[in-house]
């Protein structure tokens, strides 16, 4: 007779979400900041990254930089972006 927890059958994804945290932020992350953490994320393992918004800066001026933020970050590996 087998228990649920060994009848269960599931993984875990984790998805890091710097995007959300930024975007209150009332002080302007450097640019190359963002790059260096989410880069660090990709090399412990995240795969996927909620971490920006093509957004109007003037309705979240924290998420300007996504385009360089993108450009800045290493892909080698294969990685799900969310923005």
């Amino acid at each position: 007779m087998s228990t649920k927890t060994e009848s269960f059958n599931a993984s875990i994804k984790l998805v890091e979400c710097p995007r959300d945290a930024m975007q209150g932020l009332h002080d302007f992350v450097p640019t190359e900041l963002k790059i260096e953490y989410l880069n660090l994320l990709l090399q412990v393992g995240f795969d996927t990254l909620d971490f920006g918004s093509f957004v109007s800066p003037k309705a979240i001026p924290q998420m300007r930089d996504t385009e360089e933020v993108l450009a800045g970050l290493d892909l080698s590996s294969p990685t799900k972006l969310l923005g």
